[in-house]
């Protein structure tokens, strides 16, 4: 009788301590903004073979880790969303990034880490 109350006891501790990790990473996620997960996916979507250079694409690329222009468009879509919804106005962007579409890639991966962190700083504080 005390074997089977101590594996259930057992049992419910792992149970318990399973289900918190798992809302702490859960969090994470579910704290990103919309804004931060489409870049999310934009940067997956680099991944797929129809979005990764071509033979020819490479040859013309003065860097070999260079991306095409398919893969630009699909992030610089996903990066201008992410920084106008962190309150750059769309004048500001232009500005700052010269309507370079690697610049305001650059950015937006700045602000994404940046807020990335905060996420990460408010789970530790809450644990």
């Amino acid at each position: 009788m005390k074997k089977q109350i101590l594996s259930l006891l057992l049992c419910g501790f792992c149970i318990i301590s399973c289900s918190t990790e798992n809302m702490a990473v859960n969090s994470v996620e579910n704290m990103k903004s919309d804004e931060m997960v489409n870049f999310d996916k934009a940067l997956k979507s680099l991944l797929e073979p129809k979005n990764q250079s071509t033979p020819e694409e490479k040859a013309k690329s003065k860097s070999p880790a260079a991306l095409n222009d398919r893969s630009k468009q699909i992030l610089y879509i996903a990066s201008k969303k992410l920084i106008l919804s962190n309150g750059i106005t769309e004048q500001e962007l232009n500005s700052r990034t010269s309507e370079s579409k690697e610049k305001t890639i650059s950015l937006a991966t700045k602000i994404y880490f940046e807020k990335y962190n905060d996420i990460q700083k408010r789970i530790k504080s809450e644990n």
